[in-house]
Order: C-alpha cells, then structure tokens, then sequence
C-alpha cells in the first residue's frame, strides 16, 4: 500500500473509502493535530474544510480526513485547527463530522456510518 507521509504523525494513504489520514502514534484527547493551511475560498469544493461562514480553506492533509458520524477529531474554526475529541490510536484513520462542520457540502453524500443523506449543517 502506498502512502504519503505528512508529519511524524500521519500519513496519506489508502483506506476503506478511498485515501484517508492515519495515525503512526497514539494521540491523547485534546490534542492539536494540525493547522489547516492553503488558500482560503468563499464557497465549498469537494476537499475543502470550512472555518468561518464564507470561508473554506482547501489544504492536503485536510483534504483527506473522512466524514465519521462519531468522529476522532474536531475542526475549531477560529484557530484553524483539527484537535483529538478523543484517544486515538496508532494506526486509526482521522475523521471529523462534516453535518457538524460544513454549512453545506459541494458534493452531498449518503453516510456509510447510519445511511442518511449528509448535505451540511441542518438548519
């Protein structure tokens, strides 16, 4: 399996959905995992991580972490940042929770986790 490595971290590679972000060490709970870094965009795109009410910043790594129903990790937009919402580890696949996240989704999706139709924030 090929994979890319981002941080001593994590790595890019292939998981169950695709590529995802994976863990090489055990993570405790309320950690920061990484700053989300890229160009900042007023609308979603497929990969991008929204952290303010018009703004979705597209970057590599988080491009990649997956949409969990119960996730690992949690986006905090105003630091730009994915912390652990929980242990986490070594070798388990970063997942935030995109209906809790994203206003709205540029490619809505059916949840693997429960089923339903994941499309954004509800209103």
């Amino acid at each position: 399996m090929k994979y890319r490595r981002f941080s001593p971290h994590f790595v890019i590679k292939d998981g169950i959905h695709g590529l995802g972000v994976f863990t090489t060490a055990d993570i405790k709970k309320g950690k920061v995992l990484f700053k989300l870094k890229g160009t900042i965009l007023d609308h979603p795109t497929r990969t991008s991580v929204q952290v303010g009410k018009y703004q979705h910043i597209e970057d590599i790594i988080g491009a990649h972490v997956n949409h969990c129903c119960q996730p690992n990790t949690k986006v905090y937009k105003r630091s730009h940042v994915f912390k652990s919402s929980r242990n986490i580890k070594k070798g388990e696949e970063l997942t935030f929770d995109y209906s809790k996240n994203e206003a709205s989704l540029a490619a809505p999706f059916r949840c693997e986790c429960c089923g339903k139709k994941v499309t954004g924030q509800k209103k």
